[in-house]
């Protein structure tokens, strides 16, 4: 059924719907340029390993991170995003609060939404958020999960090594569709499958691992890794 417009709703409803396809031509003409840098920069990929992050998200994070070296401890990372817990000391009695939000926003908020996702579909993260659910609530323990995320960057990036909470399966399906997303051109021509192969070899694991499981459909395969042993995870 058609709802009667006058000439005037007519224009602007055009005028809308062509701002709203310029804007998705800017969003897809950014997204590219992501793609280019992020195929050149190593650091994405240990990123997108873990749930919840994409590649917008990794670039994000290290856009606000910077040189993880910076950071000796995964606690000053934490600080740094404003992520720890205030201190209410009275010199009386001494009390631990909510978190402080005096720093990055920016971090803040994409690991709060990776710890979402995370604990809908990863099974660590998932237990995690049943267990810390009922003394915190959901806010608080999406909060505590999004903290402890947060350590995992500052490990997989500091030691360049696999998430010790991933299995190799669904790593090689996480970083097959971030191959798809940076696209064969920004791959240098290597297939997906070989990218896949070369970071699982890079982080020292999946040696044994044929094929990326794809659902329904048939493995894609893998080619041989060049690891004679898989190294031990840190």
């Amino acid at each position: 059924m058609e709802l009667p417009t006058s000439p005037l709703e007519r224009v602007r409803v055009r005028s809308d719907l062509e701002t709203l396809a310029f804007a998705q031509s800017q969003v897809a003409q950014l997204e590219d340029a992501l793609a280019e840098i992020a195929a050149q920069d190593d650091r994405v990929a240990l990123l997108v390993q873990l749930p919840g992050l994409g590649m917008v998200s990794a670039m994000t994070l290290l856009a606000a991170i910077g040189d993880v070296a910076r950071f000796p401890s995964a606690a000053q990372l934490v600080g740094y995003a404003g992520m720890g817990a205030a201190v209410h000391d009275s010199g009386l009695t001494r009390r631990t609060g909510s978190v402080t939000k005096a720093g990055r926003r920016d971090i803040r908020a994409t690991m709060v939404e990776a710890a979402h996702t995370a604990s809908r579909i990863h099974p660590h993260w998932r237990d995690e958020l049943v267990r810390l659910e009922p003394r915190l609530g959901h806010n608080k323990a999406i909060m505590a999960i999004a903290r402890k995320m947060l350590v995992v960057v500052w490990h997989v990036l500091t030691h360049q090594t696999a998430d010790r909470f991933s299995d190799p399966a669904r790593l090689a399906r996480r970083l097959l569709t971030f191959a798809y997303r940076v696209g064969k051109a920004n791959r240098q021509g290597e297939t997906a499958a070989a990218y896949v192969r070369r970071q699982l070899d890079l982080l020292g694991v999946g040696a044994d691992l044929t094929g990326i499981p794809c659902g329904n459909r048939p493995a894609i395969p893998l080619p041989p890794s060049r690891l004679t042993l898989t190294k031990p995870r840190q």
